[in-house]
């Protein structure tokens, strides 16, 4: 019902009251991004049309009401409205609980004909024939909702850098239980060794409660059980075969690289989780959700000077039909940018569009000086001069915007723009120049206070886990003149035990022979397994407009489990290792 009230306030967010006085156009500081009478006129239309859908008990007068919000919402250069999907769902969600499901149905249509193609509208469905009855539709409803994950940008973004922190903490959990295989095989050499070199000077007695006191004394540390995994793997680093000290060293650089790895694309990921990132991916998308205007003008604060924000600004503008604020921005990009043949272009339209023909002609004309092969241009001059009444410089110049571009024009004149000239939309492609941006502001930022000192206690990570393979050789190569106890390595006494110790414990058999990549290699996939369900949930958490839940994950993880085991009790049984 939250969300179903967020949606329903949409206008509630794009529209602030206007301050007592306010001229034609509202203040930046109230709405984010300047806004005339008849934008603000078209996001109230929004809002009602919205709440006309609410309360529609009737499928074909909702869809005429998703017909009206759609149109209303392209008067403005938009094509989606994400928060009214997501009202939609929660809509529909309502009803299904109710057992009102045809509402149900009709709901999850208007969800995805304000937002097609989102996964939360598939995932909704699948629990609404769930709630229905229909088992194999709400499966079939779930899988289709898999694809559409990966077909929006910021979900896919996330997914990959979710996978990539998920991978780290899989190897380094792994880690952990390695060394404590390695301990649980080679444990009882390492004590005895610790208890007859103490023997020398103490009483027996005394000898064994300092050795176990020396194994354990780093869990009275902060994160104790962490120090201690590290302090055994020095320990045990002498006891361990080759390919064991191989994996060993793997996981101490893996260690000491992680903490700087998942900072950096913590680092990305605040930066495209950001209320400016997300307003400009809503702009390619042509998104308007309830926090647009609010989003682009914290862009413009955080980067007040950049000239591709303010281009961008002014296609917003433009796009609004607000032309007397996108042309003040058209002008502040061509100070910094003289040759910016858009701005040029798009100037040379607000001067079409307020009848200063002259104007517009020259403005095409500067732009075609700078760029010759500019089929926008000649094609707006070819505009410009036939209202002109220039009848024969309009022919050539429509002449010469084919020669360059056939196809284009051919489209231009089928279906001509609004405004008979052509605005092109550059600013949105300068969109990737933000955010590079963007991370760079927040980079220096960060650089700029913290100084070397920063830059080290970044690096001090990696120079930790480096130091621990100079400690581990040093510790060794101290030890080696007095040798190591050689002693049985089998966990398991001989008996029935034996076998399902071997069963269900993955690893040991291995690192019993010293076979440490085998070892870590099995221990490994039933630790992948049981992670599955902290996908998302030990990186950043895909903002979902409907929560799937976690059963499909936990299915996965029994399903796999079983097979992982089922295969080592059939090997066990037939006499394998």
């Amino acid at each position: 019902m939250r969300r179903l009230a967020g949606a329903a306030a949409l206008a509630a967010l794009l529209l602030a009251p206007a301050p007592s006085g306010a001229q034609s156009v509202s203040s930046p500081q109230v709405t984010g991004v300047e806004m005339t009478p008849r934008v603000r006129n078209t996001l109230k239309q929004i809002e009602e049309q919205w709440l006309q859908w609410i309360v529609q008990n009737d499928r074909e007068q909702a869809r005429s009401a998703v017909d009206n919000l759609l149109e209303t919402a392209r008067q403005i250069g938009m094509a989606r409205l994400p928060d009214l999907s997501a009202g939609a769902v929660a809509r529909a969600a309502q009803a299904a609980r109710e057992k009102d499901f045809p509402r149900a149905h009709w709901s999850l249509e208007a969800a995805e004909r304000f937002d097609p193609g989102r996964p939360e509208t598939a995932f909704a469905e699948a629990g609404v024939l769930r709630l229905e009855g229909k088992y194999p539709g709400a499966v079939l409803a779930w899988l289709s909702a898999l694809p559409r994950i990966f077909g929006h940008p910021l979900e896919r973004y996330i997914l990959l850098q979710d996978l990539v922190i998920w991978a780290l903490t899989l190897l380094l959990v792994t880690g952990c239980l390695f060394v404590a295989v390695q301990m649980l095989t080679k444990g009882t050499s390492l004590f005895q060794d610790m208890v007859d070199f103490l023997g020398r000077s103490l009483p027996r007695p005394a000898a064994f409660v300092l050795a176990a006191l020396a194994l354990l004394w780093p869990l009275v540390l902060p994160y104790g059980p962490l120090w201690l995994v590290l302090y055994w793997s020095l320990l045990l680093w002498g006891y361990g075969s080759t390919s064991e000290r191989v994996v060993l060293i793997v996981l101490w650089l893996l260690a000491g690289a992680s903490p700087i790895l998942v900072g950096e694309l913590r680092q990305r990921m605040t930066v495209e989780l950001s209320p400016p990132a997300r307003a400009m991916r809503s702009l390619e998308e042509h998104r308007l959700y309830g926090a647009l205007f609010s989003d682009l003008g914290a862009l413009r604060s955080l980067l007040p000077e950049s000239v591709a924000v303010k281009h961008l600004m002014a296609d917003v503008h433009r796009s609004l039909d607000q032309w007397d604020l996108a042309r003040s921005l058209y002008r502040q990009v061509l100070e910094q940018e003289p040759r910016n043949t858009a701005a040029m272009i798009n100037l040379g339209a607000y001067a079409f569009v307020k009848q200063d023909f002259g104007g517009a002609i020259r403005s095409f004309q500067s732009t075609i000086e700078i760029d010759p092969q500019n089929a926008a241009a000649h094609y707006n001059l070819s505009q410009a001069f036939s209202v002109s009444y220039m009848f024969d410089e309009q022919t050539a110049a429509m002449e010469r915007a084919r020669e360059i571009d056939r196809e284009r024009v051919a489209g231009w004149i089928a279906n001509p723009p609004a405004q008979r000239v052509v605005t092109p939309m550059e600013g949105m492609t300068r969109i990737p120049e933000i955010r590079r941006q963007l991370l760079a502001a927040r980079g220096n930022g960060g650089k700029a206070r913290a100084g070397g000192l920063e830059l080290f206690r970044r690096g001090l990570p990696l120079l930790v886990s480096l130091s621990l393979i100079l400690v581990a050789v040093a510790l060794h190569l101290a030890r080696r003149p007095r040798g190591y106890t050689d002693r049985p390595s089998e966990v398991f006494p001989e008996g029935a035990f034996d076998r399902w110790g071997r069963i269900l414990l993955p690893g040991v058999a291995s690192a019993e022979i010293g076979e440490g990549g085998k070892s870590f290699l099995a221990i490994l996939v039933p630790t992948a397994l049981l992670m599955i369900p902290l996908f998302g949930k030990v990186g950043v958490r895909i903002p979902w407009r409907y929560d799937p839940g976690n059963l499909a994950s936990w299915i996965v993880v029994v399903l796999g489990l079983a097979l992982f085991f089922g295969a080592r009790l059939r090997r066990e049984l037939r006499g394998g290792v």
